[in-house]
Parts: structure tokens; sequence; C-alpha cells
């Protein structure tokens, strides 16, 4: 990376200023900070500015004095980290997302965790968060694991959330009233469809495999267990991948019936 050293009103020009998609001020000095992203917003007004502050107050000025531009409060941003570390949990990392401080969060599952016996589909619709790694002990890591993984104790996750998320997560507070859709089957083209189609009904949603097997043997019929839209629409793609005809359908999230 170069490095220009001298008067700000010499050396910016040479940075490429004037066509920059992005400039970034990260000095502990805030007036310095706003100094030189005034002078870039006068040279380049379609840079998107990036500037660092101490102060939620100040944040919150520059933000709406300065368009397209944004101001990272770093004591703000601290404070989230701190907070999702004080659940006991591993903060590796955290980055700026759309004005939301996303942290990345490590968990060990254990026998009283609220994540214990828990689908990844549940985990993430319900919980707002986005598993991007799941490892089970002496297995390999996956990277962005499919949803129908189920989590048991000594298993390792690696999620993005929000501190919100991990409060939920804290909580064992699940967005119930997203689990609001069915699965309609229709019929099976085929013998081997009504079984592979009980596997793939019982994988994904987390039934038990009983309950699958007695619904392919009676189509057609609805699958009673309310499940979130994307786990619903996948296992409907699953199951017309494996010529078995069916469909979403939506439910009173507020009067539903769990048959399992």
């Amino acid at each position: 990376m170069p490095l220009i050293v001298g008067n700000l009103t010499e050396t910016l020009p040479k940075a490429n200023l004037f066509t920059a998609k992005s400039v970034v001020v990260l000095t502990d000095d805030e007036i310095l900070n706003l100094e030189v992203a005034l002078m870039a917003r006068a040279k380049n007004h379609n840079s998107h500015l990036v500037i660092r502050t101490t102060g939620q107050q100040l944040s919150e000025h520059l933000t709406g004095l300065l368009p397209n531009t944004q101001v990272l409060c770093t004591y703000t941003v601290a404070a989230e980290a701190f907070a999702g570390a004080a659940f006991g949990e591993n903060i590796t990392n955290l980055f700026r997302l759309n004005e939301q401080t996303i942290l990345v969060t490590e968990y060990q599952i254990e026998a009283d965790d609220t994540l214990h016996g828990m689908l990844l589909a549940e985990v993430a619709y319900g919980y707002g968060v986005v598993p991007i790694l799941h490892q089970k002990p002496s297995h390999t890591s996956v990277l962005l694991p499919l949803d129908d993984h189920r989590l048991a104790i000594g298993d390792r996750l690696v999620v993005l959330a929000t501190i919100e998320g991990l409060q939920r997560i804290e909580r064992g507070k699940l967005n119930s009233h997203l689990k609001c859709w069915q699965v309609r089957v229709e019929k099976a083209l085929t013998r081997d469809a009504v079984f592979e189609g009980a596997n793939a009904i019982a994988r994904i949603s987390g039934c038990r495999l009983g309950t699958a097997r007695d619904l392919m043997k009676r189509l057609p019929q609805t699958l009673l267990l309310p499940l979130y839209k994307h786990q619903a629409q996948r296992l409907v793609r699953e199951l017309n991948k494996i010529m078995v005809k069916a469909h979403l359908v939506p439910i009173n999230a507020e009067h539903f019936e769990v048959k399992d």
C-alpha cells in the first residue's frame, strides 16, 4: 500500500482523491477527521466517507450533516462487542454492515445451551442470525452448512449476529410468529419417491421419521408442523427434485396446531 506523507492539502490529491470511491478517515483526532472528511467531500461529491469518532452524539450529528457517510463511534462498536462477550460467548471479530455492528460469534454447544438439539434452520430464522460454520467433534468444519443439521453437545457453531440476535439466543427467545407455513404434499410419482420423500421431510422439518412415513403413505396430506418460510421453501424444492409434488400453505401463526 503506498504511503503518502505531507500537508493535507498537498497530499490528498496525490492519493487519487478526485476518483476515489471511498475515503476512510481513522485518526484519533475527531476534529482532524471531520476536517479531512469535509475536504474530501468538497473535492469528490461521489466518494463514500467513513469517519471514526469517539462520541455517539457527534456521530449522529455527522450522519445528518454528511449524507452517504458512515460514521463509526469506536466506543459504541466496542460496547456491543463487550456486551456480546458478557453473555459468555466468544466474539472473534466484528464489522459494520448497513449501519449495524455484526459480531462474529463462536459457540460450543453444551447440555444446558439454548441451541442444544435445534436445527440450524431454527437457529437462523428463529433467532435472526447467520450460521457460517458448523463442526461436530472429531470432524472437519463445514462452511455455510445446510440448515437441516441438528446441533448436539460438543458441536462448534460460528454465526454472524447483531447484539439483538445474541440476546435472543441467550434468552432462548425464538421468533415463533414467523413460523407460519406448512407444506402440502399432493402425490409421489414413484415408489422410491415415497421412501425418499419421508426422509427429506424428517430431515428438513425436524419431525420424527415415523410421522413423515405415515404422511407419505396417505397422500395427499399436509404436514401440520409449522415451518419458517425459507425452511418450507427448501422442503418443497427437495421434494420436487425426488418426484414428490408439494407446495407451501400459509397458516395463521397465532392459531396453529403442532404435530410431530
